[in-house]
């Protein structure tokens, strides 16, 4: 079994938490009648409370825990990230963390809320459960995105978009060499399992358990009546060329606009970056959640 092919583990904290870095929702109003009790239950357990200088623009009552913008995280059990916001704000956390192995553990302050594990509700009751450790730990993959304008990771997806007066896309695709199809269409996602419950959902392709190892090509709007998403091995390697005449391609990883890709150009996906660490509780399963933010019943 190769490195890349291996399951994804989900393993025990093992430790309560020593040392929290606390993040918050962009919209400051979203998270500011919580951020009292929050702080008190973290007092209350001895937890040392670091805090980015980016939070405190947001919500000055944190100054006084405020550390450096780079502060090195850890992954021995005894650090935790708490994210007070919606799916985008794991996002941020899970990139910042990347490679530390630190775990993220979401409350939910958002929208939908996909990887928070606790709701606002329930936020006395769950953060005190996280604290003690009582969470398990899923490493997931991301992408590594490389084109001529350097190299990019995406914890969620990549997007290649028809940009400005471009009227449609043509966009074709290779796999480890192997050409497969030239595609007219709006666009592509390829995401990551993390992402197959974001973009690439909206865009009809497939969802993907957390527990398997993967990405998925899929199209927007796609001008054939036979284009259907693609899942993709860890091992191998995606290319996307911009095979247009005329009109650029705007590439966005995770919902930011990284760059834009000319007519003759080609960028390379993979599944190569860096495991994110998700924190959930054993009860709140991807299928568990799943039904519950997306289904009907």
């Amino acid at each position: 079994m190769t490195e890349l092919n291996r399951p994804i583990p989900i393993s025990p904290a093992g430790a309560p938490a020593k040392r929290v870095l606390l993040l918050t929702h962009r919209a400051p109003e979203q998270t500011m009648a919580a951020l009292d009790t929050v702080l008190a239950i973290l007092n209350e357990c001895g937890v040392e409370v670091l805090v980015p200088p980016a939070e405190v623009v947001k919500h000055a009552r944190l100054a006084k825990y405020v550390s450096s913008e780079d502060v090195q995280m850890r992954g021995d059990g005894e650090d935790l990230i708490v994210v007070l916001g919606g799916d985008g704000s794991m996002l941020r956390a899970l990139a910042r963390e990347a490679g530390a192995g630190t775990p993220v553990m979401g409350v939910n302050f958002g929208r939908v809320g996909f990887l928070c594990s606790i709701e606002r509700y329930e936020l006395e009751h769950g953060l005190r459960r996280a604290l003690r450790g009582e969470y398990m730990v899923i490493d997931l993959p991301s992408l590594t995105v490389d084109w001529s304008d350097g190299t990019v990771r995406a914890v969620n997806d990549l997007a290649l978009l028809r940009s400005g007066e471009t009227r449609i896309a043509d966009l074709s695709f290779a796999i480890d060499g192997e050409k497969v199809a030239t595609v007219r269409c709006d666009g592509v996602v390829c995401s990551t399992p993390v992402g197959s419950t974001a973009y690439n959902l909206a865009a009809g392709g497939p969802t993907v358990s957390w527990r398997v190892r993967c990405f998925v090509l899929s199209f927007l709007a796609g001008h054939h009546l036979d284009t259907r998403p693609l899942i993709i091995a860890p091992e191998e390697q995606l290319v996307v060329t911009n095979s247009a005449i005329w009109g650029d391609c705007d590439v966005l990883a995770d919902g930011v606009r990284v760059g834009s890709l000319a007519p003759g150009r080609q960028i390379t996906v993979g599944l190569g970056g860096a495991d994110v660490h998700l924190a959930i509780f054993p009860e709140a399963s991807f299928f568990r959640r799943y039904r519950e933010k997306f289904g009907r019943g």
